[in-house]
């Protein structure tokens, strides 16, 4: 019990130690995050027999949770034991993980008993991560923060990609409701083992304050700090609108099998990963606010690609342009999380950096649930709806019909998220961050690292390495001679 004490004063040894802790349950608990959610819990759900409304709910249950936060701020503030609290409800939740494995052998509805053993794991990771929140705010040097967080996220991306694509391949060639049992399994596997170095990493002491509920209300009282909330909550509401729906979408509509969907998916993580190695170092020189601003007008962008990428059909195009819109969405997804994390801790105050985190936290939540609610039930709204622009050439001997355009279904959802997401850029225009630099600055200096490791890739054998054909070729191989199969396994 000594080991889950809080320290008055941490050690530079010790801080070290930490750290690379940290790192460690970083990798792990981003490999159980991959295996038990995304698009293996979509296509799980989806083979219990799920529609878009369930797949909605699903993941709304997830954001919903953080309500939870409230009687978790009174117990964190009361206790004082933050790891105490991450590794007690962390365990717990991931129980439940473990249910989900055994779905099958259970004598229950599995897409109800679903619902409840995901409500019970978001739940208690939800308490969980109130107490981690404000451990790792005291824990993390400000000055390094922004580089340790993208190295942490890097090297927890690169296991999980590794693991996504076998465990895309392993669904694809069992094909049965117990596979996805064993990959769930394994997850739980995974995440004792985050556990494991969560306990190796120590606590210092949290500033004394006197708790009330009340205090969710006084970041709304500065001004700076609401016009972040207003920014994130715009941002979760359209985001959240498309991620969880993607997967979906590519299943259903595009007819892609598990091991495709978990490869393209890989894709983003590795440009996440690549774009990492210098994201915190940016972050740190030149502020959050401007990578937000060009992070979310490439998110915007991708989402109103995605509306291209049916015409009303598949076609030819397909692949390659969504193969690009995760490349893109990998820089802009890892860009968002790491800048809006760091600019939240920015300017929540030392001493109240439990109730402001946390408040943002919910208001994230909120709108995040509200989202996938929303475009759940609008999805199928929509889906037997069609609204197309078709221009005409008359020919004394032949008429031309030039398609223009062309939404239905998931396409009006993916167009209203993007009109969000452009009025969420407005208000993160309000938002004033200390020692922020001019947008273009930031834009350039991206630019200039992304042009100096591009001059490094030759030619070689005269084949061109960055030519995208080398990369989905083998894709689209491999997707043409199981599509048949998909589309009977998942009706569409």
């Amino acid at each position: 019990m000594q080991r889950l004490q809080p320290k008055r004063r941490l050690s530079g040894d010790e801080v070290r130690k930490s750290l690379s802790n940290l790192i460690y349950d970083g990798v792990f608990s981003q490999a159980m995050a991959v295996l038990a959610g995304g698009p293996i819990l979509a296509a799980y759900a989806l083979a219990l027999g799920a529609d878009n409304s369930y797949i909605g709910l699903i993941a709304a249950l997830s954001f919903f949770a953080e309500f939870v936060q409230l009687p978790a701020i009174y117990l964190v503030e009361r206790l004082k034991k933050r790891k105490y609290i991450v590794i007690a409800f962390s365990f717990a939740s991931r129980l439940f993980i473990a249910l989900i494995a055994a779905l099958p052998l259970l004598p229950v509805n599995p897409l109800n008993a679903l619902l409840l053993f995901l409500a019970a794991h978001y739940l208690l990771a939800k308490v969980s991560n109130t107490a981690w929140n404000s451990w790792m705010r005291d824990l993390v040097p400000i000055e390094i923060r922004g580089m340790f967080y993208a190295r942490r996220m890097r090297l927890s991306l690169a296991l999980s990609a590794t693991l996504a694509i076998a465990a895309g391949f392993f669904l694809d060639r069992l094909g049965t409701v117990e596979a996805y049992s064993f990959v769930f399994l394994l997850a739980f596997l995974l995440g004792v083992l985050s556990t494991f170095f969560v306990s190796g990493i120590e606590e210092p002491q949290m500033y004394s304050s006197r708790f009330s509920f009340r205090v969710i209300f006084e970041p709304f009282a500065e001004r700076n700090f609401r016009n972040l909330v207003y920014f994130v909550a715009l941002w979760s509401l359209a985001s959240n609108m498309v991620l969880p729906f993607l997967a979906v979408y590519m299943f259903k509509v595009l007819n892609l099998s598990v091991a495709i969907v978990m490869i393209l998916n890989v894709v983003s993580q590795l440009t996440s990963i690549y774009f990492l190695r210098f994201l915190g170092e940016i972050s740190d020189a030149y502020g959050n606010k401007p990578l937000l601003a060009i992070a979310g007008s490439v998110f915007s962008l991708s989402i109103f690609l995605w509306t291209f990428s049916t015409m009303p059909g598949t076609h030819a195009l397909t692949l390659p342009l969504i193969f690009m819109l995760h490349i893109f969405l990998g820089f802009a997804v890892a860009s968002i999380n790491l800048c809006s994390a760091n600019i939240a801790a920015k300017l929540s105050p030392p001493e109240r950096s439990t109730s402001y985190l946390a408040t943002l936290a919910l208001v994230t939540a909120l709108f995040s649930g509200l989202g996938a609610l929303i475009s759940g039930r609008m999805l199928d709204f929509f889906v037997e709806r069609r609204l197309s622009l078709v221009i005409q050439w008359f020919e004394p001997e032949r008429e031309v019909d030039i398609e223009v355009m062309d939404f239905t279904g998931y396409d009006f959802h993916f167009l209203i998220a993007f009109f969000i997401t452009l009025f969420a850029l407005h208000r993160l225009a309000f938002v004033r961050e200390a020692g922020e630099a001019p947008t273009r600055v930031v834009r350039n200096e991206l630019m200039s690292m992304v042009r100096r490791d591009l001059r490094g890739i030759a030619t070689v054998g005269g084949v061109h390495l960055l030519s995208p054909r080398i990369i989905y070729a083998p894709i689209l191989s491999y997707t043409q001679k199981i599509r048949n199969r998909r589309r009977k396994y998942y009706g569409g």
